[in-house]
């Protein structure tokens, strides 16, 4: 037998009236019998690698990570984009010499938390001895994890948070990371390219609302830095009466002589003040130091700085999708989500090879001294005083004929 074909043969001695012949052999191929066992072999093969898997996992040479959609689900482009990227970098580990200290990384797609079943999904994750929950979403399974991980485990790694709050009592949380600067980043951009585009002496009003604490510290913060760039600095403060009182410091604002107005108090107001400032004809340039949002591109003029623009440029990731498509035959249509997704996987796998472990305060320990992680075309350093990178390149838009056009991008350090 050979190949895995049985032969067999049959004599038969056919004579011709003119030409009689000797003996001729006929070879049998069984096909069809040979497509049956290969049929059959295919779901023990599955169940081979599944059993592989749990046998690895068991021994300590697989480490798992729990996966968590972003808000538009799996089955988005941003799903599809985020988890192709995810697979790629996963294979590229298996197949590498040194694997992350020796072992593999197995990568487990699971859907979103919510506040019924976080309990019980952690509690399935620390039975499992997941190693860490790699999170798409904005924010929300952040908010659900971070009371309840205590230094249990797992840690837990957000593709984006810019809007989530790693602090704990003492620096940040022993166990939350976050790929993204803080929102308080635009404190620094802000006051750096003050520096850059205005003369000494300009005028500056500066709006923050006392009934948010975060807010209220970085408007305070922001006023300190301009004053110490000798800028004249006029600060004003949500009253909490509505439209009415926005207005009402809009006015304030225009008849103060104040050339550029910093918002720091949400996106309503900032709709307030640009509508109040047109209808007045007052001239001053509006910086809106909050979150970016579509909602911008009605205020023709308005300033805004953005840490996830930049990925939108860059051509790096276009590369890296081609690669995913060619390597998982998967259509990469969020190619800045794939790149976070990269990053990500790169760090995570940086700190299981520095800890040789996944036991959360080992992880951990290894995750806030990562460095050389691959963001697009940046490479980024994490700062242990924070759980974020050290660095993001920031880009300066402003708003023009509903379009956002971007002025420059610097590289912004985080706040402390």
């Amino acid at each position: 037998m050979k190949n895995g074909a049985a032969r067999s043969s049959a004599t038969f001695s056919p004579t011709n009236a003119d030409h009689p012949i000797g003996p001729v052999v006929f070879v049998k191929k069984p096909i069809f019998l040979i497509l049956f066992l290969f049929a059959l072999l295919l779901p023990l093969s599955d169940a081979s690698a599944s059993e592989g898997i749990s046998v690895g996992v068991e021994d300590g040479w697989i480490w798992q990570i729990v996966l968590l959609p972003p808000p538009s689900g799996w089955e988005s482009d941003s799903g599809i984009s985020a988890l192709a990227a995810v697979r790629c970098e996963e294979k590229s580990l298996a197949e590498s010499a040194g694997g992350a200290a020796g072992r593999d990384v197995h990568f487990l797609r699971e859907e979103a938390l919510t506040s019924a079943n976080v309990l019980p999904r952690l509690a399935e994750w620390r039975e499992r001895k997941i190693a860490a929950v790699l999170s798409f979403d904005d924010g929300g399974d952040a908010a659900l994890l971070a009371p309840l991980l205590g230094t249990a485990g797992p840690v837990f790694l957000s593709a984006w948070g810019e809007g989530i709050d790693l602090r704990g009592e003492k620096g940040p949380a022993p166990l939350m990371f976050a790929l993204d600067l803080f929102q308080d980043f635009r404190v620094a951009a802000f006051t750096r390219h003050a520096g850059e585009t205005l003369s000494p002496g300009v005028p500056v009003a500066i709006l923050g609302d006392r009934f948010d604490p975060t807010l209220d510290a970085n408007a305070r913060n922001l006023a300190d830095r301009l004053m110490a760039g000798n800028f004249s600095v006029s600060t004003y403060w949500i009253a909490g009466g509505g439209i009415d009182s926005f207005n009402m410091i809009g006015s304030e604002v225009m008849s103060s002589g104040a050339e550029v107005f910093i918002s720091l108090a949400g996106t309503m107001v900032v709709r307030d003040l640009w509508l109040g400032s047109r209808r007045q004809g007052h001239s001053f340039s509006l910086w809106y130091c909050g979150m970016y949002g579509n909602f911008l591109r009605a205020f023709e003029g308005v300033l805004l700085a953005d840490q996830n623009f930049p990925l939108t440029l860059d051509r790096t990731l276009v590369t890296l999708g081609r690669e995913i498509r060619k390597k998982q035959k998967v259509f990469v249509r969020d190619e800045p989500l794939a790149g976070r997704a990269a990053a990500c996987c790169s760090w995570l796998f940086k700190a299981l090879g520095r800890a040789g472990s996944a036991d959360p305060l080992s992880l951990a320990g290894a995750m806030e001294k990562a460095e050389g992680i691959q963001l697009g075309s940046q490479i980024l350093f994490i700062d242990p005083a924070t759980h974020r990178p050290k660095e993001r390149e920031v880009a300066f838009l402003t708003v023009q004929k509903g379009n956002f056009h971007p002025l420059k991008i610097l590289s912004i350090r985080g706040e402390k």
